[in-house]
């Protein structure tokens, strides 16, 4: 009977285990922290019938409604993962590459320098400079057109960590580094043709061996926090002598020295989640004010840009500012005024409105995003201008045409219609009308 006892706590322990497990899928009782990184849509469910049975449909929706929801899941996947990285040195996280001293890069980043992205866009290097050469001329239309309009124009070309430190790439990418930089040669185009810009990239460059603190850090893919205050204070002084308008100085009031990093300083590390965190260096988290604003009226801005925008856009560099939006690769809205928030460009009525109103126009744009140039504002920014010439009955077409680019709004449009008896065109100028009011008397009572 002695002998049959360590086999009983085993099953009890197992048992207790498998339903803790079972209560944990179904109440979520214990607070797990979530995963981070590209999450699937939430599947939609299925209903059980013949017909989903038979073509496996309704299977695949338990199977994977039941996977989903595991109890303790995100451990399972964090344990998972710190194995497969501290056993074998693996990520899971295909995007992600170690290189020397456990410096983390981003594949996209990779594939820039190795000419992997080059090859995925043209043909070949004459094919890319022939591009670039018509995009730079494309710039400096657009240019001519912003300045007719009262507008300036400032592009910020954001370094990229693998072109900073291509040292410490793993052996298999420094072998491959290609010859030719797309964003280096941009930033030719740019000195040969007068474009107004700031060169980060081979700014960054020359103080890399000197800089007190490193431009990136380990676990990051956009430049450090630490170099923020130099960043803003450089673009501040370079929008000086663009708009000839006074703007604020940088005050560094604590270096704010730090393991606990902020997002974009532990990003990558974040998004291979993993049980342990990477032991970190302490950095500065620097702590800034701005000074010198004087008695200048404050500029109106529009930011065009990447993610290496972000970190402008959530600090006080944007309290410079009198009016701002950020477009965010020419598709995402956020804007000191809320409304705006979360929107899609195109289906935002008052974009000529923001583009109108702004002093500035800043372009911010790392190496991978030169094979989209600008995100296409080029021509964004021309339509909108055809837009704002346009009559009252213009803009209606316009707003109706965009609603009939949605195929939910456009569906509902329809149902509406039904239910009211009217005609679907008519419902439809109705909706677009109401549409251009409602947006014009928030617009008002947020200023």
């Amino acid at each position: 009977m002695n002998n049959k006892r360590p086999y009983i706590i085993q099953f009890v322990c197992i048992l207790t285990v498998l339903i803790a497990i079972m209560l944990q899928g179904f109440t979520h009782v214990v607070k797990m922290k979530p995963l981070k990184g590209y999450v699937n849509e939430e599947i939609k469910p299925v209903a059980l019938s013949f017909k989903t049975y038979y073509d496996g449909s309704y299977q695949n929706y338990l199977t994977k409604n039941a996977k989903d929801n595991t109890g303790f899941r995100e451990f399972f996947i964090r344990n998972y993962n710190q194995v497969a990285y501290s056993c074998f040195g693996k990520s899971t996280n295909n995007n992600i590459v170690e290189g020397i001293d456990h410096e983390l890069y981003l594949k996209m980043y990779l594939n820039d320098v190795t000419g992997v992205s080059l090859k995925q866009y043209y043909a070949d290097t004459e094919e890319a400079k022939a591009s670039a050469l018509e995009n730079v001329e494309e710039t400096l239309r657009l240019i001519d057109t912003l300045q007719q309009h009262g507008t300036n124009f400032l592009f910020v070309f954001a370094p990229s960590k693998t072109l900073v430190y291509p040292e410490k790439m793993p052996k298999y990418y420094r072998e491959r580094m290609a010859d030719f930089s797309l964003q280096e040669y941009y930033i030719e185009l740019f000195k040969e043709k007068g474009i107004p810009h700031i060169d980060f990239l081979n700014y960054f460059r020359s103080i890399k061996d000197t800089a007190a603190y490193p431009l990136y850090t380990r676990t990051g893919t956009h430049w450090a926090q630490s170099t923020i205050p130099m960043v803003m204070d450089s673009i501040f002084r370079k929008m000086e002598e663009v708009t000839h308008c006074k703007l604020p100085s940088v005050k560094v009031d604590s270096l704010n020295l730090t393991t606990d990093y902020p997002v974009m300083d532990a990003e990558l590390e974040i998004n291979m989640n993993l049980l342990f965190p990477f032991p970190k260096p302490a950095l500065p988290c620097p702590i800034i004010s701005l000074t010198d604003t004087g008695s200048d009226p404050q500029l109106n801005l529009l930011v065009v840009g990447d993610s290496y925008a972000d970190q402008l856009i959530y600090s006080k560099f944007i309290k410079a500012f009198h009016h701002w939006h950020y477009w965010k690769y020419n598709r995402e809205l956020y804007s000191s005024q809320p409304y705006f928030n979360g929107k899609r460009l195109k289906t935002t009525y008052d974009a000529d409105e923001m583009l109108k109103e702004s002093d500035l126009v800043l372009v911010i744009c790392t190496a991978p995003m030169c094979y989209s140039f600008m995100f296409g504002f080029a021509e964004t920014a021309q339509d909108l201008y055809q837009k704002d010439g346009a009559t009252e009955e213009e803009k209606i077409q316009m707003t109706i045409e965009s609603i009939r680019a949605n195929e939910a709004w456009m569906k509902a449009i329809e149902e509406q219609a039904k239910e009211r008896g009217i005609s679907v065109e008519e419902n439809l100028r109705k909706n677009a009308i109401y549409v251009i009011k409602a947006e014009r008397l928030k617009r008002n009572n947020e200023e």
